[in-house]
């Protein structure tokens, strides 16, 4: 992933026909334009967590900022064959009667994020290994250090994305003027639905191309799970 975030609000400004800017702010419309349009990007980031359990033993503890969805909690770390977590509903009243469970909930004492819950808990001074699926990275400067998180590849589908907003916005603009041509309306509607379509192609060609990933949220470890 070499993309900058610098090349990516460049890129959207271009497409759009409107490199100078003078129509759509670089900092004020692109920016946040490409922000939603990576936090909406259907193919969530792998991520890994080495959760360090301290001097006693817990049955809970918080997840990332950004995660979405679980791969695999591994615990106990580094056996052979690896042993992963099912998932089971921490509401069930089997839940805590045997280890081998894990389950995800909402963080309702803080009001944030999302919490992992271990039926047999894990021990003090040991180790819980999580692969997530998580939202990507948002945390951006206008610089070519600050490079998006998803691959290279996927770049079109954001300046899509993004042309649609900017595409919608001109068309709706359009039909609140009362001297603007019928002929011109229709010709920015033709527009706005072929970007959409477009849109909507080349993202149905990525989620085809997961499903050929190593990298699946799909596994044995999440057999108990339900919509969260």
């Amino acid at each position: 992933m070499t993309t900058s975030f610098a090349k990516l609000l460049t890129d959207c400004s271009v497409a759009l026909g409107d490199s100078s800017g003078s129509m759509w702010s670089r900092t004020n419309v692109i920016w946040p334009w490409c922000i939603e349009a990576m936090l909406s990007f259907p193919i969530l980031r792998p991520m890994f967590k080495d959760e360090t359990i301290g001097g006693a033993k817990v049955y809970s503890f918080d997840l990332p900022a950004g995660f979405r969805q679980i791969i695999t909690v591994e615990y106990p770390v580094s056996q052979q064959p690896p042993v992963y977590l099912s998932r089971r509903n921490r509401l069930d009243p089997n839940f805590y009667n045997e280890g081998g469970f894990y389950d995800i909930d909402h963080n309702y004492v803080d009001m944030a994020g999302w919490v992992l819950y271990m039926s047999g808990g894990a021990n003090a001074a040991s180790h819980v290994y999580v692969q997530y699926l998580a939202n990507h990275n948002t945390d951006m400067a206008d610089d070519a250090n600050h490079l998006i998180s998803i691959p290279d590849e996927y770049e079109g589908i954001l300046i899509t994305s993004v042309m649609c907003r900017g595409y919608r916005e001109r068309l709706g603009a359009m039909m609140q003027d009362p001297t603007a041509h019928m002929t011109v309306v229709s010709q920015m509607t033709e527009m706005v639905q072929h970007v959409e379509e477009q849109f909507r192609t080349m993202v149905a060609d990525a989620q085809r191309e997961l499903t050929n990933s190593i990298v699946s949220p799909r596994l044995a470890s999440d057999k108990f799970d339900r919509v969260y």
